[in-house]
This record gives C-alpha cells, structure tokens and sequence, in this order.
C-alpha cells in the first residue's frame, strides 16, 4: 500500500545540459544520462556535438532507482553511457523499445503508455504527454507525481492545446517545471524549431503555474556538421535579467553546479 505524502524533491546535475538526477521522496531516477563521448546524429557530417563542460563522475552519480528516457536521439539516449551504467530499469519511448532491450538485455524495460500507476512498483506515477508535432523530430513531455504534487519534464518546450491542457489540470499541482529557455531553430527541413526559448517558458509556466522553474538543455556544446551551419540560437538571458521577469522571478531556480539541491 502507498501512502500519499508531500513531496520531498531533490534534484542534481550530472551534466550541463539535460542530465539529471531526481529523488522524489524515496524514489529515484535518471533523466537522459549522457556522461561522456560525442552526440552523433545519423552521420558525423550532418551533426556531432560534445560537452563544453565535464558532466560529473560515474563513481559521483547518487544511487538510482530507474532511467528515464525521454527522446530516441543520442544525446537524450547515449548508448556509450548506458552500457557503463548498466540500469536494471528503463522507462523509454515505443520507438527505442526494442533497441535498448538488445542493448541492455538483462533490463526491465517500460515505454511509454498514457499513465502508468507505482512506476517499477515505485510510489511514483507517470503520464506521457505527447507532443502535436506529425513529423520527427518528436518532443514529448512527462510527468511524474505521487497523489500530491507533480514533476513536468519537457526538454525541448511544449505548446500544450486545449486538450492537454485538460487532462493535464486534472493531476496534482505542478512542483517542478524542467524545461530549455534557449532560442534554437533550424530550416524546416532539418527540424524546425528545437526549441521556443522564453516565449515558451513563459506558456508553460501560465498553463502549469509550477512552484519551481529548472533551465535544461541549454548547454553551449561544442558543435561540427551540417546542422550546426543552419543553427540560430538565442542564448537564455542572464539570471539578473530573469528574475527581473514577473512571471518567472520567484520561480527560477538556477543551478550551475553539481551540487545537489533540495526544492
């Protein structure tokens, strides 16, 4: 039996871009451990980008509970990293399923259905939140919450429609936001927009009034290929300059370290 109780949340980096830690009460998961090595998409020429910034030691890395994946693309799913972390439990996309199962066969594998109740027989639930997007790349969010408080992950925005809006305002109330605060575009060609910058900070903080705002995904990689070419980013403002913004400035929670840190 799971008891419903506030929640406890404490969160750590393990790289500067989107690579976390979160313990929420006493359970605890990996989000898209890329700890070393480059992110190559489909050809080094088209893309390859790699950490400007250390990520922290595997020996550093607190005790887990499950990895969650959130998109099929290297540097959400770092194979390389994976294999040295060995997880025994994964929470993945449908349509890296059958890869990380042969990549790691001695692991319980879950994808991604509209909720899941006790994740791993944890006292966490999870709701996928799919993006509208028809075209790859896709952007889905989740959330993970336990009866009375919420974690919404989504690492490249998300433009939520009335419907999600909906479904989204019947689970419990909003704790933690992660989300990028980069401006990125590519051609549509290539991808379109990554991500909405502020612009969609700021939807999602109208729609989910989260008690904490957590920038990911935002790191200035050293970047090679075709897509870093076509690449316009608009860098996140300075946190002086957020916390100047109503709307985000007693919500913003920066966090430059890895260091952890209770919320």
């Amino acid at each position: 039996m799971f008891y419903l109780l506030p929640m406890a949340i404490e969160v750590q980096r393990l790289n500067m871009d989107n690579s976390w830690w979160v313990k929420v009460n006493n359970s605890s998961f990996l989000i898209d451990p890329w700890l070393e090595g480059e992110e190559i998409d489909f050809f080094k020429w088209f893309n390859t980008q790699w950490h400007r910034t250390a990520p922290i030691a595997y020996d550093k890395i607190p005790d887990f509970d499950f990895v969650v994946i959130t998109q099929k693309y290297p540097d959400h799913f770092h194979e390389v990293t994976l294999r040295k972390l060995n997880p025994k439990k994964l929470l993945v996309p449908k349509s890296i399923e059958k890869k990380v199962k042969k990549l790691l066969p001695q692991s319980e594998v879950l994808s991604f259905v509209s909720s899941i109740i006790n994740v791993f027989d944890s006292a966490l639930n999870f709701h996928h939140i799919p993006t509208s997007r028809k075209i790859d790349p896709i952007y889905d969010s989740m959330i993970f919450e336990n009866g009375e408080e919420s974690v919404f992950i989504s690492t490249h925005g998300h433009g939520l429609d009335q419907r999600k809006i909906e479904r989204i305002s019947k689970l419990p109330p909003v704790s933690v936001l992660f989300t990028p605060f980069n401006f990125y575009q590519l051609p549509v060609v290539l991808g379109g927009t990554v991500s909405p910058g502020l612009e969609g900070v700021n939807h999602l903080v109208e729609v989910l009034n989260p008690k904490r705002v957590l920038a990911t995904h935002d790191e200035d990689k050293y970047a090679k290929g075709l897509v870093s070419r076509f690449a316009r980013i608009t860098r996140s403002p300075k946190k002086e300059d957020l916390i100047s913004l109503e709307w985000l400035k007693d919500r913003y929670l920066e966090l430059t370290t890895y260091e952890p840190a209770r919320i």
